[in-house]
């Protein structure tokens, strides 16, 4: 089924939906967006979701007129006419029409754009390239991955699937697109500065704290590379394991207790 698009302010057929060559999304990635699931028809964690694209959308400074409760009801609008297991909902808010290329004029444009979705195979693995970078306003969910993009195809070549970024000063921070943990003697760590605080990764840290210990902090790449177990958490990934970083391999190259336990704990508990 193809899914209709929302766009000023009515959901349309996809065919029609046009974005304007003087959008300043478009011109300099000036926007926000985030992403969830819809599953059997209900969506996945939407409050957190929504709190966080209007967090976002505060802290870059967009201009809008919608509610919690308002993008609320037009998630539910969609999910209504959902016929697939698993959907992918993706809000997207664009500072708008500007007609020098910079400075935009009015409110900002909302587009919701569904789709079918499904996950990577859970046991399947991923394998990271480390790079010097730390995100700018790493705590907004922006447009702008042009460092990750630029990236990827070195990544690839390299036998890699995504990034782990990380700094001298700071450690590691996060991954592309997606939130980071390794698990050493059986404690659970994940970073706690410079990442985009995942949903994904809040559900994760509530689960994993009533049955394991778990340490918020710095974390380096040393810690990682040495590490028993290494996973990733994101709303398109769940939990799934990472087996190499820069071509080492983590424990025995294959998903661990604990990541495994989180998986279940995480499936068990998505509403």
């Amino acid at each position: 089924m193809a899914y209709p698009i929302y766009y000023k302010g009515a959901w349309q057929d996809p065919e029609k939906v046009t974005v304007s060559v003087k959008d300043v999304g478009f011109l300099r990635g000036f926007g926000i967006f985030d992403f969830f699931r819809i599953m059997d028809g209900k969506p996945i964690f939407m409050s957190d979701h929504l709190d966080r694209f209007l967090s976002s959308a505060s802290k870059m400074g967009l201009s809008h007129s919608y509610s919690k409760e308002s993008l609320a009801a037009l998630i539910n609008e969609i999910a209504a006419l959902s016929v697939d297991p698993c959907l992918g909902v993706k809000l997207v808010l664009t500072a708008g029409f500007s007609l020098n290329g910079f400075d935009p004029i009015g409110e900002s444009e909302l587009y919701i754009f569904p789709g079918v979705f499904s996950f990577a195979e859970p046991t399947a693995g991923m394998r990271l390239m480390s790079r010097e970078y730390k995100r700018e306003m790493a705590d907004i969910k922006s447009l702008n991955y042009a460092y990750a993009l630029r990236e990827m195809p070195a990544v690839r070549a390299a036998g890699g699937d995504d990034l782990i970024y990380h700094t001298p000063e700071f450690g590691v921070s996060e991954s592309s697109r997606s939130n980071l943990f390794y698990v050493k003697d059986g404690v659970i760590h994940t970073p706690a500065d410079h990442i985009l605080e995942g949903i994904t990764r809040k559900k994760v840290l509530a689960l994993a704290s009533s049955v394991y210990e778990v340490r918020v902090g710095a974390c380096s790449l040393a810690d990682f590379m040495s590490a028993d177990e290494v996973f990733t958490t994101g709303s398109t990934k769940r939990v799934l394991p990472i087996f190499s970083i820069d071509g080492k391999q983590i424990g025995d190259g294959k998903r661990g207790e604990v990541t495994e336990r989180l998986y279940q704990l995480l499936l068990a508990n998505e509403k």
